[in-house]
């Protein structure tokens, strides 16, 4: 996400979702230019769906919304428009296979998805949804509102009352019936999604951001649980019934996947990387002479390593580039063909880093598995000191909430203590922020958000097996400032 070069040592999988309700017009390129603005969240597959009233027409292309949809050809004008741009989990990236919305016509319905459900086959009602009918989670919610408004003959909205209760896990949706929009966040509201208006016409995108990139006024986030149905009467809220459920909104929307003007809860993205960095520098000053100078990973870090410089009094220089759009590529897992995916897309700059200590600033560090590339890129270029600063703590847990963060056993700070990563990674120091201190970075209630691949503590039941422990625990007296259980654990 976020146009990372590190694909492989970052979380993956957070789709966009965009919709447009309004007088009948060409919404469709309004949610095109939302999906441009949402890239960042995913770059397998685009889809557009167009509701003329009493049906929908679909289109969907591989790649990103450049490649998989130059144009709306074929795309009709109608009162309402749905969006979706995707990032596989992994194992399943390849072409069309999962592209959304999901677009089922009788009677019509479009469903664009951000999350993941937990263990979706025990859903109410799954038992009855042919298999060979779905293969993903967003496939069976799609039919199981369908096989809701059939059998009890309810409206989309009565539908979702229905069967949103009987799920686990996280989803931001944004669809359509063909004459009205829906907004529903799950009512532990794990994934973001902002309303806004543009004239005359409603808006909804999973990031602020792409609200104001189409020039228009953010009105509110929906709220945890919601339910928010647009149509030709106005808007109407409700609210999903399931007492007792936690807030828990992805703490790694504010480090990595978020765009930076973005807003959350309405609190910047921005302001809290920033804040991530100046208590980085904090927690782990590297000290010595020469003073050492402050180095970014493109793209996602960079305001951390602003705010870790500013606190620090050192300089930032542009020590990576990226030499251009590359786009995107999986990393290998041989180590020749590693180091030449990771030059093609970052370049060490010499003049900035030879003969410097250099503090290299990530937002994140997930699987490592090309970080001791960037290391040595950076030796190669001249550095004569390179200390890894990460600007949130170790990730030792998998996630269930639509983060596709690979096998525990692929963790790297769960199969290491962090007194010998510095070692694995080819650095002479690694350290990261503390838990408390990202989270006081990121504002708001600290109980409020989901770290459970930070804790190893799920907001909600997981499946029976599906949780491996990690195979080390933090050593006392490190600076990684995270208090983690011998085994994941449901709050």
């Amino acid at each position: 996400m976020n146009g990372s070069l590190y694909d492989a040592d970052k979380p993956r999988e957070a789709c966009g979702v965009a919709g447009v309700w309004g007088p009948a017009g060409h919404h469709a390129a309004l949610v095109r230019e939302m999906l441009v603005a949402l890239q960042h969240r995913g770059q397998e597959s685009v889809g557009i769906a167009v509701g003329t009233g009493a049906a929908l027409v679909a289109r969907h292309g591989a790649g990103t919304v450049a490649q998989g949809m130059p144009d709306l050809d074929g795309l009709p004008h109608g009162p309402v428009a749905v969006g979706h741009v995707r990032y596989a989990t992994h194992g399943a990236r390849d072409g069309l296979a999962g592209a959304q919305p999901v677009v089922l016509d009788r009677p019509p319905l479009a469903l664009a998805h951000n999350g993941t459900l937990v263990d979706p086959h025990t859903a109410p009602g799954a038992e009855a949804i042919d298999p060979a009918r779905w293969a993903t989670d967003s496939e069976l919610m799609a039919h199981l509102l369908l096989a809701r408004r059939a059998a009890a003959g309810v409206d989309t909205s009565a539908a979702l009352h229905a069967v949103l209760p009987g799920l686990t896990g996280a989803y931001a949706l944004v669809l359509s019936d063909g004459a009205q929009l829906y907004g529903v966040r799950d009512p532990h509201g794990f994934r973001p999604l902002a309303l806004g208006r543009r004239g005359d016409a409603w808006l909804l995108a999973s990031e602020t951001a792409a609200i104001t990139a189409v020039g228009g006024e953010v009105v509110r986030e929906l709220e945890p649980g919601e339910v928010l149905t647009i149509g030709p009467h106005g808007t109407a809220s409700s609210r999903v019934p399931v007492p007792d459920a936690k807030t828990a909104a992805c703490l790694f929307e504010y480090v990595y996947f978020a765009r930076a003007d973005s807003a959350l809860s309405g609190r910047s993205v921005y302001q809290a990387r920033y804040r991530a960095g100046q208590a980085l520098a904090d927690y782990a000053p590297v000290t010595g002479s020469p003073r050492p100078v402050v180095v970014a990973t493109p793209e996602t870090a960079r305001v951390a390593a602003d705010g870790y410089a500013e606190r620090s009094g050192l300089r930032v220089v542009q020590g990576l580039l990226r030499p251009g759009a590359v786009g995107r590529s999986f990393i290998a897992g041989d180590p020749a063909a590693r180091e030449t995916t990771v030059r093609r897309k970052l370049a060490p700059v010499a003049a900035a880093v030879a003969g410097q200590r250099v503090v290299l600033v990530d937002d994140s560090l997930v699987r490592g598995t090309t970080m001791r590339t960037v290391t040595g890129l950076l030796r190669r270029a001249g550095a004569v000191e390179v200390h890894l600063r990460v600007a949130s703590p170790p990730y030792r847990w998998p996630c269930f909430y639509g983060i596709d963060t690979g096998r525990p056993e692929e963790l790297l700070a769960a199969r290491l203590p962090i007194t010998e990563l510095a070692e694995q990674l080819g650095c002479d120091s690694v350290a990261f922020l503390s838990l408390d201190r990202l989270l006081e970075a990121a504002g708001g209630d600290p109980s409020g958000y989901c770290t459970a691949c930070l804790t190893g503590r799920y907001p909600t039941a997981i499946p029976a097996g599906a949780l491996a422990a990690p195979a080390t625990r933090p050593q006392p007296g490190t600076r990684s400032g995270t208090a983690l259980a011998s085994r994941g654990t449901v709050e």
